[in-house]
C-alpha cells in the first residue's frame, strides 16, 4: 500500500502544487467576498476532496497508466488503498491551506488597518475557533461523501465512462429524493425531524456539543470512506482492463 500511495502522490505532485496555489488565492477571495474567514478552510477542504478524487482518476487513462500500473509489483488492493490515502491527504492539505489563508487574511487586514465591516469580520476572535472547526469538519464530511460516491465508479467503469454517468448519479442521489418528498406532500405541514435538528443546533452552541459535532463529522467521513474503499476493491477486482 505504501508504494502505491507514494506513486499516486508522485504522479499527482505537479497538479497538486498548482492546486495548492490556486486554492490559496480562491480561499482569500471567498473570505473577502463573504466577509468571514470561516468559509476559507471549509471551502478548500471539500474542494480538495472532490478534485483529488476526480484528478487522480483522470491520470488512470492518461497514456494507459492504469494498465501499466498493474504490471508493477502492486496488487489491486494496494492500488485502491493507495488511491484513498492520496484522496484523504489532498483533502487535509486543502484544510491546511484554507487555515493558512484565513490566518493570512486576518493578519493582513489587521496590519493594513482596514476598518468597516471587513475589518470587523476579520478581527481575530477566540469565539470563532469552535464554529470554524465545526464548519470545516462538516465540509470534510461533504467532501468525503462525494469522493466515496464517485471513486468506486471510477474504479469500475474508468474515468471516461464514469464522468458520463456522474450527472445522472448526482441527480438520482440528491435531486430526485427531494423532488419526490416535495411532491408527496410530506413536507407541507412541517419538515420531519425539525425539532431534533433545532435541538442539535442548540447543542452545538456549547463547547461540549461543538466537540461532539466535530468528532461525529470526522467519524462519519471515515466510515463513508471505509465503506467506499471496500466497495471499490470489490469492483476493481472484477474489472477487466
Amino acid at each position: 500500500m505504501k508504494r502505491a500511495y507514494l506513486i499516486e502522490m508522485t504522479i499527482f505532485r505537479d497538479y497538486a502544487k498548482q492546486l495548492l496555489g490556486l486554492g490559496l488565492i480562491v480561499s482569500l477571495c471567498i473570505g473577502v467576498g463573504m466577509q468571514t474567514p470561516l468559509a476559507m478552510p471549509a471551502t478548500l477542504t471539500v474542494m480538495f476532496f472532490m478534485m483529488g478524487a476526480m484528478g487522480l482518476a483522470a491520470y488512470d487513462e492518461l497514456n494507459h497508466w492504469g494498465l501499466f500500473r498493474l504490471t508493477l509489483p502492486l496488487s489491486r488492493r494496494d492500488v485502491v488503498l493507495g488511491r484513498y490515502g492520496a484522496i484523504v491527504t489532498l483533502g487535509l492539505m486543502g484544510m491546511v491551506v484554507g487555515l493558512v489563508g484565513a490566518l493570512i487574511a486576518i493578519g493582513a487586514v489587521s496590519a493594513l488597518g482596514i476598518g468597516g465591516e471587513i475589518g470587523e469580520a476579520f478581527t481575530f476572535d477566540e469565539s470563532l475557533t469552535g464554529p470554524t472547526a465545526f464548519v470545516t469538519s462538516f465540509c470534510l464530511l461533504m467532501g468525503a461523501v462525494v469522493a466515496s460516491v464517485v471513486t468506486p465508479l471510477y474504479f469500475r467503469l474508468g474515468q471516461t465512462r464514469a464522468t458520463q454517468l456522474l450527472p445522472t448519479v448526482i441527480v438520482l442521489l440528491f435531486v430526485v429524493p427531494v423532488a419526490l418528498l416535495g411532491n408527496s406532500g410530506m413536507l407541507d405541514g412541517a419538515i420531519p425531524g425539525l425539532d431534533l435538528l433545532s435541538d442539535l443546533l442548540t447543542a452545538l452552541e456549547t463547547p461540549a456539543g461543538m466537540v461532539c459535532g466535530v468528532a461525529a463529522c470526522v467519524a462519519l467521513a471515515a466510515a463513508a470512506l471505509a465503506i467506499s474503499a471496500a466497495a471499490s476493491l470489490r469492483l476493481y477486482e472484477k474489472r477487466e482492463l
